[in-house]
């Protein structure tokens, strides 16, 4: 017998719309301009241009649009004209994320996303269904209709507007903001016009007779303290606004997140106006980083972010919302902020077969320090050569040897720096995983499971192989290009492969878990 079909929310036609107006933008745009800017004078002839186009192909997408749960797989029909029908696997599925913005809040409804294994563009966008229909949405798809009565729901992380704060002081995602706001002016001119129409020399006097005596005194004074001064005061207060867009982002993005535990599974869920609501299969998680940067360090907290495969790494309608949850470039919070003696426990609690607080950490090859500086070396020493030649005969009072400072201070910075560095890095191998931390002063700490590894490979380049050592790359079906990930560089090249030999016994004797 046939499952039931499922049809959208009676007001997905709204949500469909508007995801076709943002289609028809640019071509609206091109008509007003052909049309010399008569088409901004009458409404009627816009909105025959995309109102009614988009609300036409919205009802027409709301009633042709239906799935239903099929033994072992979701089926997903739509098309008009011609009819697509696509057979999505349970087992296959690894992320079901909810995503509702006040819109959708108020009219108690989300855009269901569907991720699978292959990632990309999801494999179903289910725009819009109501909350009880996504909740029996996600129990078939991930828990193949266990009940919902025996589900196990523990809190694991609950983030407060305070952590949050720090996260904001922590992180520079103000710098997110300034560039949208670039972005935005980039494409637009009348705040050009604006500029040129303002009396700036009257504001300046405006302000500086009102500011206090010390800032007018450090403006008018032409001196080389002063100049210092009112640049390093000008650096503070540019520092402070990132520091405080920062905040703003992390609060409008990730309040109110918490992290709970369902069977098998992590539902996290967060945000001011995009409320996003995303499920992690614990089988399924592919990586696990620790990231502890200076700042974390300071203020005692670390991050925890998990990769899975499937996650999308493409732009779609849903990327800004989408965004705050980590499903851009497979990585997602597991953690944004937690306190650093929590956060072994926190993976541990998910993962017992990780413990980071057990690990026998072993160190890269000392002989490293070396190799680096030499790098630093070859790009020091040209430029040495050419800054000497300038300050030489440039027509300038400064003597040509003053360019040896660069070396002399580049160099021991590099050294220090590098020894630090190395010493800091380590790797290990348990019965279960393979851990890699590297970095300073922060540092940051990834682990993979054998049963989550895809590929483990030994590379070697000539330099590599003059001074026997190589790097060790683990590959997971989740892999990224943004992120810590466990490349283990500057290894003996015997401990390389032995280790290599050891990974690849392990993933022989380990079912691959996706």
């Amino acid at each position: 017998m046939q499952a039931e079909a499922h049809r959208l929310h009676r007001w997905s036609w709204i949500f469909i719309a508007a995801g076709t107006l943002r289609a028809l933008i640019v071509p609206a745009i091109a008509a007003i301009f052909a049309s010399g800017g008569v088409l901004l004078w009458r409404p009627e002839l816009l909105s025959l241009l995309l109102i009614v186009p988009a609300g036409v192909f919205g009802f027409i997408r709301q009633w042709v649009y239906n799935y239903r749960f099929a033994d072992g797989a979701l089926v997903v029909r739509d098309g008009l004209l011609t009819r697509n029908v696509r057979q999505i696997p349970y087992e296959r599925i690894h992320n079901i994320a909810l995503v509702r913005n006040p819109l959708h809040r108020a009219l108690g409804v989300a855009t269901v996303r569907i991720e699978t294994a292959v990632g990309g563009h999801p494999e179903a966008l289910l725009r819009v269904l109501s909350l009880e229909a996504a909740e029996e949405l996600r129990r078939h798809a991930l828990s193949e209709g266990r009940p919902d009565a025996a589900a196990e729901d523990a809190a694991l992380v609950e983030t407060p507007d305070s952590e949050l704060v720090r996260l904001g002081l922590i992180s520079n995602r103000g710098l997110l903001v300034v560039a949208a706001v670039v972005g935005v002016l980039t494409q637009v001119d009348w705040w050009r016009n604006w500029l040129t129409d303002q009396d700036w020399l009257r504001f300046y006097e405006t302000a500086r007779d009102r500011g206090p005596g010390w800032l007018r005194q450090l403006v008018e004074s032409g001196s080389i303290t002063s100049k210092v001064l009112l640049g390093v005061l000008v650096f503070v207060l540019f520092f402070g606004l990132l520091r405080l867009l920062s905040i703003v982002w992390y609060l409008v993005r990730y309040r109110g997140f918490a992290l709970r535990r369902e069977h098998d599974d992590l539902r996290a869920e967060y945000g001011l106006l995009p409320r996003v609501s995303s499920v992690i299969p614990v089988h399924r998680i592919q990586l696990v980083t620790v990231t502890a940067s200076l700042l974390h360090r300071w203020f005692d907290r670390e991050s925890i972010e998990v990769e899975t495969a499937g996650t999308s790494e493409e732009e779609s309608g849903l990327t800004q919302q989408l965004g705050a949850s980590g499903i851009k470039l497979n990585r997602q919070w597991l953690a944004p902020i937690v306190h650093s003696e929590r956060s072994a426990g926190l993976i541990r609690q998910i993962m017992p077969e990780v413990d980071l607080e057990a690990v026998d950490w072993r160190p890269i090859e000392a002989r490293a320090v070396g190799r680096i500086v030499r790098r630093v070396l070859l790009v020091v020493v040209p430029v040495t050569l050419v800054l000497t030649a300038v300050l030489t005969f440039a027509p300038i009072p400064v003597h040509g040897l003053h360019g040896l400072w660069l070396p002399g201070v580049v160099l021991p910075s590099a050294w220090l720096i590098t020894r630090r560095w190395v010493r800091n890095a380590g790797w290990a191998l348990t019965d279960e995983a393979i851990f890699f931390r590297s970095g300073w002063p922060g540092h940051q700490t990834s682990v993979v499971r054998f049963v989550n590894v895809q590929t483990a490979s030994m590379r070697q380049s000539p330099f590599d192989r003059r001074s026997g050592m190589a790097t060790l790359t683990v590959d997971t079906a989740g892999a990224g290009t943004i992120g810590h990930r466990v490349q283990i560089p500057y290894l003996d090249a015997g401990v390389a492969a032995q280790t290599l030999h050891r990974l690849y016994a392990e993933c022989r004797a380990t079912d691959f878990c996706w």
